[in-house]
């Protein structure tokens, strides 16, 4: 088996222990390939040595019957960038001692397991040739990564805007298990350079704040604790180029906002097509609206000058409505185990995008009817786009987070967060 093949299989299992049993019963000769190629990683049904505190070891007993029947040895005790007592860089074989490596990508905290992420062991192999290995994580964030040569090498994970590096250790003849409680390896805190604008509706840094994330803070005066002001950093273009996420809270503090000062919205425009990302809330739709028009059709009148005549802008949605949304992303739905979930709208009114055009992708939806108002089938409630090829990506939700109180809404948000 050639290394993208063992990359594959290693995929494929990687959704077999989520659960996904059609990725075990849709290919058994890449099963069977694993178990004559890969050293059997597995054996009957359990990860070998998976930390008992971890989630791990219930989704690995779930795992189908067809599993390999052989096992490497763990080696989940040792330190991850040095070789076990006895084995040294020169008695470590890169030829021929060959190991692998199981990992589940998480976020700082260890409270969001991130699929879809690139993970990748790099460093030296045979006879001093550099090599590199690179799988998916899977559904519930795990991966493998087979037949690496022993010895200390560099482990890259990144999604969207989100980069870690690590150093792991591979043992010849031994799984080294990264997954579990103990030695987990996430995310780190500063895996993006984040900014927080303050608003007066929302609070989306504490989302931020539970994932983990360091991020700086700026409000339109600058005081208060903050680390300057939101004009002055989205009016100097770089300062903000020196960010990879802008999240954008509802409105600004103070009767700040964004159509007040339109000498910034070039900057913020720029910042996007230039690979930063950008995550708005409510009627911070403005910076979005400003700088790709084309992209979301709201109700009313989608001049931003409109706001706060709510005879013709977009704010047409009440204060205490509450609907039942619909997940119509699928990799979303699968990822929470569901495709309803509730949605409250607190403080109004707020904003009521009425459709997605322009490569723009509504991951969640809603039928919202007001008495006497706005009527709206499958009205968009959460919005992401790329505007254009190596531009970064635009997420809105025309609700406020901090509103969002059950457990099923608060997954989706931080999982919307590592797809920025």
């Amino acid at each position: 088996m050639d290394r993208r093949s063992a990359g594959r299989t290693a995929w494929l299992w990687s959704l077999c222990l989520a659960g996904a049993t059609s990725a075990c019963a849709s290919d058994e000769t890449a099963a069977s390939d694993l178990h004559d190629d890969a050293n059997d990683v597995v054996q009957s049904g359990e990860v070998v040595a998976a930390d008992s505190a971890g989630v791990d070891t219930q989704v690995a007993t779930e795992a189908p019957d067809a599993v390999p029947s052989d096992a490497l040895p763990s080696s989940d005790t040792l330190p991850l960038d040095t070789l076990p007592p006895g084995e040294t860089a020169q008695t470590c074989d890169p030829c021929t001692g060959l190991g692998s490596l199981k990992g589940r990508v998480c976020s700082p905290s260890e409270s969001v397991f991130i699929s879809g992420a690139t993970v990748t062991v790099s460093g030296t192999g045979c006879n001093g040739a550099p090599f590199t290995q690179t799988v998916e994580s899977g559904i519930d964030g795990t991966y493998y990564l087979l037949d690496l040569p022993c010895g200390v090498h560099t482990l890259q994970i990144g999604k969207g805007s989100f980069q870690t590096t690590h150093t792991v250790t591979i043992r010849a003849g031994q799984l080294s298990d990264v997954s579990g409680a103990a030695n987990k390896l996430c995310m780190g805190a500063s895996a993006a350079k984040i900014a927080v604008l303050d608003g007066s509706y929302d609070n989306i840094e504490s989302l931020v704040a539970q994932l983990g994330l360091a991020y700086d803070f700026y409000n339109d005066k600058g005081d208060d604790g903050a680390d300057g002001a939101i004009v002055d950093l989205l009016g100097d273009s770089a300062k903000l180029q020196a960010y990879d996420v802008v999240f954008a809270n509802c409105g600004g503090n103070h009767g700040w906002m964004p159509q007040e000062h339109p000498e910034v919205m070039d900057n913020v425009k720029d910042f996007v097509l230039t690979g930063g990302s950008l995550y708005m809330s409510d009627y911070a739709w403005v910076y979005g609206e400003w700088a790709f028009p084309d992209k979301v059709d709201w109700a009313g009148n989608d001049d931003v000058n409109a706001m706060g005549n709510t005879a013709v802008s977009p704010q047409q949605i009440p204060s205490g409505t509450s609907v039942t949304a619909k997940v119509v992303d699928g990799t979303l739905a699968s990822y929470l185990g569901k495709n309803t979930l509730a949605v409250t709208f607190d403080q109004g009114p707020q904003i009521a995008p009425q459709s997605v055009a322009g490569g723009a992708f509504a991951h969640v939806v809603a039928d919202v009817s007001v008495p006497f108002g706005f009527q709206g089938t499958n009205v968009p409630l959460v919005i992401s786009y790329v505007p254009s090829q190596g531009a970064g990506r635009v997420i809105y939700t025309n609700f406020h987070n901090d509103a969002q109180t059950s457990a099923d809404m608060l997954t989706i948000l931080q999982y919307l967060v590592f797809t920025l």
